[in-house]
Parts: structure tokens; sequence; C-alpha cells
């Protein structure tokens, strides 16, 4: 994924749906320090049910369009 494909999510985009957690939640969790996936997964508990929304090697079937990994450096990248 670029830079621009993840800018066309909106902040209500369901990124983890086994616990309803929006990129917009994550983006503010990583705004308040949690710069990781494991302080990620702390603090909003995305990721720690089923794992596909973690990363793009746990999700082999691409079930998820957008995972915590990549939020992770796009928004180092901003």
């Amino acid at each position: 994924m670029k830079l621009e494909e993840f800018k066309n999510f909106d902040l209500d985009y369901n990124v983890c749906e086994c616990f309803d957690v929006t990129l917009g939640e994550l983006l503010e969790a990583i705004e308040e320090g949690y710069n990781s996936i494991e302080a990620l997964m702390d603090r909003t508990d995305a990721g720690t049910a089923c794992g596909l929304c973690r990363s793009v090697e746990e999700d082999k079937d691409g079930d998820r369009e957008l995972h915590l990994e990549e939020i992770l450096k796009f928004s180092k990248e901003n």
C-alpha cells in the first residue's frame, strides 16, 4: 500500500472488526504515544482476537484492507 491509498481511508473506517476499532481511534492512540503494535493492542484491543488486522503477513488471505503495521508506518511519515 502507498501513502496516497492510506489517505483515502475515512477516520471511521473499521480496522479491527473483532472489537470495532476505527482508524480514527488508532490514530488518536498513536498521537497519545502508543507507537508500536503491542502498545496499540494494549490501548485499543485491536489485533488481540483473530489477529488479521495486525499485519499483511498475518492476513494471508487479504481479508483486511488496512493493518496496524501500515497505520504505524504511515503515521510516522506524516
